[in-house]
C-alpha cells in the first residue's frame, strides 16, 4: 500500500525532523473531518479551541490571546503524553485569528525551529483559505523544503 503525503509527513515528524512541528494547508471538503481523518492515520486529534477553553480559571468565559499565550499551549500539548506521538491540532486558525498579523507571523517563525524533541509531533490544520494566517510565502518555501507542508 503507497504512502500519502500525510502518512509521509507524520513519519518524517515522528523520527527524522528535528523539530516536530508540520503544517496541514487542509482542503475545505476535509474540515469537520479532523477526529476521522487521525483515527486512519493513527493518530490523535485535538480540537486546540476546546483545549484552551478547558484550562480556563472557573468561571472565565474568554481567552486573553497572545503570542505567548498561543506558544504556551503548544508548547503544553506537544510536550504531554497522550494516546499517540503525533496530534493533528485542528481549529488552530482560531488561536492565530486572535492575535495580531505581526504576533502571527513571530508565532510561525517560532514553530519553525522551535519545540525540539518534544514527546509528541504536533501537525496543525489551517484551512486552505486561511491564507492570511498563514506564514509568508518565503516561511512557506521554507517549511516545503523541510518536508513538514502539506
Amino acid at each position: 500500500m503507497a504512502q500519502t503525503k500525510l502518512e509521509n509527513i507524520i513519519h518524517h515528524l515522528r523520527f527524522t525532523s528535528r523539530t516536530r512541528v508540520g503544517l496541514w494547508r487542509m482542503p475545505l471538503n476535509k474540515l469537520g473531518h479532523e477526529a476521522e481523518t487521525a483515527v486512519r492515520l493513527g493518530i490523535e486529534a485535538l480540537d486546540v479551541s476546546v483545549y484552551v477553553h478547558e484550562k480556563l480559571p472557573k468561571g472565565a468565559e474568554f481567552v486573553r490571546l497572545s503570542e505567548q499565550k498561543v506558544l504556551e499551549t503548544l508548547d503544553d500539548i506537544s510536550s504531554l503524553n497522550g494516546k499517540s506521538d503525533c496530534v493533528l491540532l485542528f481549529n488552530f486558525d482560531l488561536l492565530l485569528a486572535g492575535v495580531a498579523e505581526d504576533e502571527c507571523q513571530r508565532i510561525w517563525n517560532y514553530l519553525f525551529n522551535g519545540f525540539p524533541n518534544r514527546t509528541r509531533a504536533l501537525l496543525l490544520v489551517i484551512p486552505e483559505t486561511a491564507v492570511r494566517l498563514l506564514p509568508t510565502e518565503t516561511n512557506l518555501e521554507k517549511w516545503q523544503l523541510d518536508s513538514r507542508l502539506i
